[in-house]
């Protein structure tokens, strides 16, 4: 059990690594976040610092995993001159040990070498985007998405936070281009492929090319190859699973529509009130496994709701508000 520790490090150094490895331990108290927001406030070297390791950690994802299982084998004496004032992260267990790794993963891959280019990009309700990188690579970002690109002398790297988006990849071997959506880590060379980010899923589609898909923590991590109309999902448990797929019907959005397959219209309306300015609510739960097929523009709100009192026993009601109602006809 761990007995908090209420003295921090004077060196900054030391602090930052000491507070690295207690967010990682998997028992930061409450008290000991609180104490660690207001050093990282207290001071913008303290921040810095602390950015500094958690860069480094998010590199050792970048390493095989042989390797990585190698460097920590590496004896305690040689990992000690290997850390120096990073000495806190040695006696912190194997999360610790990992970050320490990831010196010589920031090393090997060249992440060091400053970002030539930090870029950000966001869409709203209803909003849609395509935007040409540096490399003339594309993105075709959906509704509610926010993503940063940052590039590297070694790599490509595309933080995609929520939201959906395609990406159209130029081809560099000597630069992959990787998509990093949590746990989940999409990794390329050229090809174009559809990342969705969910709060409790994330779907990755390829249309052409292959790509690679890992999900999981550095020690346990599942990965998948994926190649043309071929779809990976990681549940929130992160369980991977991959089935062939229509990636055309999944990105009909690219194409303004949407296509609904014999669904329920629980999912059908969840799915277009990503695209609608006013919502649908279904104000029975009776309604929610009734099923629903075709193809919708989804700018056309009228249109579908129009097919829906056409094939389905419900009532449309409108609300002052603009949104909308389902009832069950009675």
């Amino acid at each position: 059990m761990h007995t908090e520790n209420t003295t921090t490090p004077d060196d900054i150094q030391d602090a930052a690594a000491y507070w690295f490895a207690r967010v990682h331990s998997g028992n930061f108290t409450v008290a000991e976040r609180e104490r660690f927001m207001a050093w990282r406030s207290a001071n913008p070297k303290h921040e810095q610092e602390y950015r500094a390791l958690d860069q480094i950690w998010q590199a050792t994802g970048m390493l095989p995993e042989d390797e990585l299982r190698a460097l920590l084998e590496v004896p305690e004496s040689s990992a000690q001159k290997r850390v120096g004032r990073r000495q806190w992260l040695v006696g912190a267990g194997a999360v610790c040990a990992a970050a320490v790794v990831g010196g010589v993963a920031v090393h090997h891959y060249g992440v060091l070498d400053a970002t030539t280019d930090v870029l950000q990009y966001a869409t709203a309700q209803g909003e849609q985007r395509k935007v040409q990188l540096p490399d003339s690579s594309v993105i075709e970002m959906n509704v509610n998405t926010e993503l940063t690109v940052q590039y590297y002398a070694s790599r490509r790297v595309i933080a995609l936070a929520q939201g959906e988006a395609t990406f159209e990849v130029v081809s560099n071997s000597e630069r992959p281009f990787i998509v990093d959506a949590g746990d989940t880590s999409v990794r390329v060379t050229g090809t174009v492929f559809n990342v969705r980010r969910e709060p409790d899923r994330v779907a990755v589609a390829v249309q052409s090319g292959s790509v690679e898909v890992t999900t999981g923590r550095w020690w346990s991590r599942d990965e998948a190859m994926l190649t043309a109309d071929m779809v990976a999902e990681v549940q929130a448990n992160r369980s991977l699973y991959v089935e062939r797929a229509d990636v055309g019907v999944l990105t009909a959005w690219r194409q303004g529509k949407v296509v609904f397959r014999d669904q329920p219209l629980d999912d059908v309306v969840r799915e277009m009130n990503r695209y609608l300015r006013h919502p649908i609510h279904l104000t029975d739960s009776r309604l929610k496994p009734l099923r629903m097929a075709g193809v919708f523009n989804i700018q056309d709100a009228e249109g579908f709701l129009q097919a829906l009192q056409t094939h389905l026993p419900v009532v449309v009601v409108q609300r002052p508000d603009g949104s909308v109602n389902l009832a069950l006809l009675r």
